[in-house]
């Protein structure tokens, strides 16, 4: 039986809290994180895939408020960039 890594463990949320609290951030990476989590990241990845920087926020934003996190989170989201 494999272990499950730490990184295994996280949401998507604590992906994007990771880069707030210092983690590096790397695009591509964060988009295969969310791509793993199915149809609660497709939503993120196509923006990523096919829309703007804007697009990108206005998607994550949705995920956060969508499974009741708090919406302050959001305010970060928007002072970051998540496609370069």
């Amino acid at each position: 039986m494999q272990s499950i890594t730490e990184r295994d463990k996280k949401m998507i949320v604590d992906l994007i809290l990771d880069r707030k609290d210092g983690e590096a951030y790397e695009p591509k990476r964060f988009y295969n994180d969310c791509m793993e989590y199915g149809t609660i990241g497709h939503d993120i990845t196509k923006a990523m895939d096919y829309k703007t920087e804007t697009d990108v926020k206005k998607e994550l934003c949705h995920y956060i408020i969508n499974n009741g996190y708090s919406e302050s989170i959001c305010d970060y989201i928007n002072s970051r960039n998540w496609i370069e």
